[in-house]
Protein backbone atom coordinates (compact mmCIF):
# COMPACT_ATOMS: atom_id res chain seq x y z
CA UNK A 1 0.00 0.00 0.00
CA UNK A 2 0.87 3.36 -0.57
CA UNK A 3 1.23 5.99 2.84
CA UNK A 4 -0.43 9.40 2.00
CA UNK A 5 -2.10 7.52 -0.94
CA UNK A 6 -6.10 8.22 -1.86
CA UNK A 7 -6.75 6.51 -4.07
CA UNK A 8 -10.14 4.47 -4.27
CA UNK A 9 -10.96 1.16 -2.02
CA UNK A 10 -12.69 -1.13 -4.39
CA UNK A 11 -14.62 -4.19 -3.45
CA UNK A 12 -15.29 -6.00 -6.44
CA UNK A 13 -18.57 -8.82 -6.45
CA UNK A 14 -19.52 -7.71 -2.75
CA UNK A 15 -22.77 -10.38 -3.38
CA UNK A 16 -24.58 -7.64 -0.98
CA UNK A 17 -22.01 -7.57 1.92
CA UNK A 18 -21.11 -3.53 2.51
CA UNK A 19 -17.94 -2.28 3.54
CA UNK A 20 -17.93 0.95 4.82
CA UNK A 21 -15.03 3.19 3.31
CA UNK A 22 -14.88 1.21 0.06
CA UNK A 23 -16.56 1.56 -3.01
CA UNK A 24 -19.09 -1.58 -4.94
CA UNK A 25 -19.15 -2.97 -8.17
CA UNK A 26 -21.76 -5.37 -8.33
CA UNK A 27 -23.70 -6.86 -11.18
CA UNK A 28 -27.13 -5.64 -9.01
CA UNK A 29 -28.04 -2.50 -6.94
CA UNK A 30 -27.57 -2.97 -3.09
CA UNK A 31 -30.05 -1.02 -1.13
CA UNK A 32 -28.30 1.71 0.78
CA UNK A 33 -24.63 0.95 -0.56
CA UNK A 34 -22.54 2.89 -3.32
CA UNK A 35 -22.92 0.24 -5.88
CA UNK A 36 -21.72 0.90 -9.21
CA UNK A 37 -23.48 -1.72 -11.18
CA UNK A 38 -21.46 -3.21 -14.06
CA UNK A 39 -20.19 -7.02 -15.89
CA UNK A 40 -16.61 -6.93 -14.56
CA UNK A 41 -15.50 -9.24 -17.53
CA UNK A 42 -16.59 -6.21 -19.81
CA UNK A 43 -13.98 -3.50 -17.56
CA UNK A 44 -13.78 -1.74 -14.73
CA UNK A 45 -15.88 1.98 -14.54
CA UNK A 46 -12.39 3.36 -13.18
CA UNK A 47 -9.60 5.53 -14.69
CA UNK A 48 -6.21 3.59 -14.93
CA UNK A 49 -4.12 4.27 -11.80
CA UNK A 50 -7.18 5.26 -9.74
CA UNK A 51 -7.33 2.31 -7.28
CA UNK A 52 -5.17 2.13 -4.15
CA UNK A 53 -6.86 -1.33 -2.62
CA UNK A 54 -9.21 -4.01 -4.23
CA UNK A 55 -10.51 -6.92 -3.13
CA UNK A 56 -12.31 -10.20 -4.35
CA UNK A 57 -13.95 -12.31 -1.99
CA UNK A 58 -15.38 -15.98 -3.65
CA UNK A 59 -15.67 -13.80 -7.18
CA UNK A 60 -12.93 -15.11 -9.32
CA UNK A 61 -14.15 -18.53 -9.17
CA UNK A 62 -17.22 -17.77 -11.04
CA UNK A 63 -15.25 -16.57 -14.17
CA UNK A 64 -14.17 -19.01 -17.18
CA UNK A 65 -10.32 -19.75 -16.32
CA UNK A 66 -9.20 -18.89 -19.77
CA UNK A 67 -11.99 -16.94 -21.21
CA UNK A 68 -13.05 -14.31 -18.73
CA UNK A 69 -10.55 -13.88 -15.90
CA UNK A 70 -7.29 -12.98 -17.62
CA UNK A 71 -9.21 -10.18 -18.59
CA UNK A 72 -11.15 -9.21 -15.67
CA UNK A 73 -7.70 -9.82 -13.69
CA UNK A 74 -5.87 -7.54 -16.47
CA UNK A 75 -8.24 -4.97 -15.61
CA UNK A 76 -8.09 -4.80 -12.02
CA UNK A 77 -4.13 -4.27 -12.40
CA UNK A 78 -4.83 -1.57 -14.65
CA UNK A 79 -6.90 0.48 -11.97
CA UNK A 80 -4.80 -0.54 -9.44
CA UNK A 81 -2.02 2.14 -9.12
CA UNK A 82 1.50 1.72 -9.05
CA UNK A 83 2.39 -0.30 -5.15
CA UNK A 84 -1.25 -1.17 -5.31
CA UNK A 85 -2.74 -4.31 -3.11
CA UNK A 86 -5.26 -6.80 -4.75
CA UNK A 87 -6.52 -9.12 -2.33
CA UNK A 88 -8.47 -12.60 -3.18
CA UNK A 89 -10.58 -15.65 -1.69
CA UNK A 90 -11.78 -18.24 -3.55
CA UNK A 91 -12.34 -21.73 -2.25
CA UNK A 92 -9.19 -24.03 -2.20
CA UNK A 93 -8.98 -26.91 -4.14
CA UNK A 94 -6.23 -28.76 -1.60
CA UNK A 95 -8.32 -28.04 1.19
CA UNK A 96 -11.49 -29.59 -0.26
CA UNK A 97 -9.91 -32.57 -1.68
CA UNK A 98 -8.56 -33.07 1.95
CA UNK A 99 -12.10 -32.85 3.19
CA UNK A 100 -13.65 -35.55 1.08
CA UNK A 101 -10.38 -37.35 1.72
CA UNK A 102 -11.27 -36.92 5.59
CA UNK A 103 -14.99 -36.62 5.82
CA UNK A 104 -14.26 -36.57 9.92
CA UNK A 105 -11.94 -32.87 9.35
CA UNK A 106 -12.94 -30.11 11.03
CA UNK A 107 -12.64 -28.87 7.28
CA UNK A 108 -15.69 -31.02 6.62
CA UNK A 109 -17.17 -29.96 9.32
CA UNK A 110 -16.83 -26.68 8.00
CA UNK A 111 -18.09 -26.72 4.75
CA UNK A 112 -21.14 -29.28 5.55
CA UNK A 113 -22.31 -25.85 8.06
CA UNK A 114 -21.54 -22.94 5.02
CA UNK A 115 -23.62 -24.52 2.52
CA UNK A 116 -26.43 -23.87 4.79
CA UNK A 117 -28.52 -22.78 1.18
CA UNK A 118 -28.43 -25.98 -0.16
CA UNK A 119 -29.63 -28.13 2.94
CA UNK A 120 -32.26 -25.65 2.83
CA UNK A 121 -32.79 -26.68 -0.86
CA UNK A 122 -32.84 -30.40 -0.82
CA UNK A 123 -34.42 -30.55 2.91
CA UNK A 124 -33.38 -33.32 5.38
CA UNK A 125 -31.74 -35.66 2.57
CA UNK A 126 -28.49 -33.04 2.98
CA UNK A 127 -27.36 -35.56 5.34
CA UNK A 128 -27.76 -38.39 3.36
CA UNK A 129 -26.02 -37.23 0.26
CA UNK A 130 -22.84 -39.00 -0.93
CA UNK A 131 -19.99 -36.91 -0.03
CA UNK A 132 -19.13 -36.24 -3.88
CA UNK A 133 -22.05 -34.67 -4.28
CA UNK A 134 -21.69 -32.22 -1.90
CA UNK A 135 -18.20 -31.33 -2.72
CA UNK A 136 -18.98 -31.51 -6.31
CA UNK A 137 -21.59 -28.21 -5.65
CA UNK A 138 -18.59 -26.05 -4.11
CA UNK A 139 -15.99 -27.19 -6.94
CA UNK A 140 -18.00 -26.93 -10.11
CA UNK A 141 -21.80 -26.55 -9.31
CA UNK A 142 -24.96 -24.26 -7.64
CA UNK A 143 -24.87 -24.97 -4.52
CA UNK A 144 -27.62 -21.90 -3.87
CA UNK A 145 -30.28 -23.91 -5.50
CA UNK A 146 -30.96 -20.87 -6.86
CA UNK A 147 -31.35 -20.90 -11.13
CA UNK A 148 -30.05 -17.32 -11.09
CA UNK A 149 -26.85 -18.51 -9.35
CA UNK A 150 -23.83 -18.72 -12.02
CA UNK A 151 -22.19 -21.78 -10.40
CA UNK A 152 -18.47 -21.77 -10.12
CA UNK A 153 -16.19 -22.37 -13.58
CA UNK A 154 -12.68 -23.24 -11.96
CA UNK A 155 -11.10 -24.10 -8.88
CA UNK A 156 -8.22 -23.13 -7.56
CA UNK A 157 -4.89 -23.93 -5.07
CA UNK A 158 -2.36 -21.70 -4.18
CA UNK A 159 0.17 -22.25 -7.10
CA UNK A 160 -2.79 -22.11 -9.46
CA UNK A 161 -3.77 -18.35 -8.17
CA UNK A 162 -0.30 -17.74 -7.93
CA UNK A 163 -0.05 -18.16 -12.03
CA UNK A 164 -3.32 -16.56 -13.06
CA UNK A 165 -1.90 -13.92 -10.97
CA UNK A 166 1.11 -13.46 -12.01
CA UNK A 167 0.46 -13.91 -15.62
CA UNK A 168 -1.81 -10.60 -15.50
CA UNK A 169 1.01 -8.75 -14.16
CA UNK A 170 0.61 -8.60 -10.45
CA UNK A 171 3.79 -9.12 -8.21
CA UNK A 172 4.71 -9.94 -4.30
CA UNK A 173 2.24 -12.78 -4.27
CA UNK A 174 1.94 -14.24 -1.03
CA UNK A 175 -0.85 -16.59 1.16
CA UNK A 176 -2.46 -14.89 3.89
CA UNK A 177 -4.79 -16.14 6.77
CA UNK A 178 -8.40 -15.17 7.03
CA UNK A 179 -7.19 -12.50 9.89
CA UNK A 180 -3.67 -11.87 8.22
CA UNK A 181 -3.10 -9.19 5.89
CA UNK A 182 1.16 -8.03 5.05
CA UNK A 183 -1.18 -4.95 5.22
CA UNK A 184 -2.55 -3.48 8.78
CA UNK A 185 -4.47 -0.58 7.18
CA UNK A 186 -6.57 -3.06 5.31
CA UNK A 187 -7.63 -5.04 8.01
CA UNK A 188 -8.72 -1.98 9.93
CA UNK A 189 -11.05 -1.71 7.43
CA UNK A 190 -11.97 -5.23 5.98
CA UNK A 191 -12.19 -8.69 6.84
CA UNK A 192 -13.24 -11.78 4.61
CA UNK A 193 -16.32 -13.36 5.02
CA UNK A 194 -14.41 -16.44 5.74
CA UNK A 195 -14.74 -20.17 5.76
CA UNK A 196 -11.80 -22.98 7.01
CA UNK A 197 -12.30 -24.40 3.13
CA UNK A 198 -11.01 -20.74 1.02
CA UNK A 199 -7.07 -20.03 0.49
CA UNK A 200 -6.53 -16.34 1.04
CA UNK A 201 -3.99 -14.74 -1.27
CA UNK A 202 -2.37 -10.88 -1.75
CA UNK A 203 -0.14 -9.46 -4.44
CA UNK A 204 0.55 -6.16 -5.71
CA UNK A 205 1.11 -3.92 -8.45
CA UNK A 206 4.66 -3.17 -9.54
CA UNK A 207 6.00 0.51 -8.92
CA UNK A 208 8.25 0.25 -11.95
Amino acid sequence: MIPGAKGVWLNIGSSGRITPGFEHVDRETIPGANVRVCDVRLGLPYATGSVEVAVASHVLEHLHPFWELPGVLREVHRVLMPGGVFRVAVPDLAKLVDAYATPDSQVAAALGETQRELREYVGTAYAELPAALKFSTICFGDNSGSPAYDGHRVVFDAEALRWVLLKAGFSDFAVVGLEESRHPDLLKRYRDVGAQEEIVVEVSKGTS
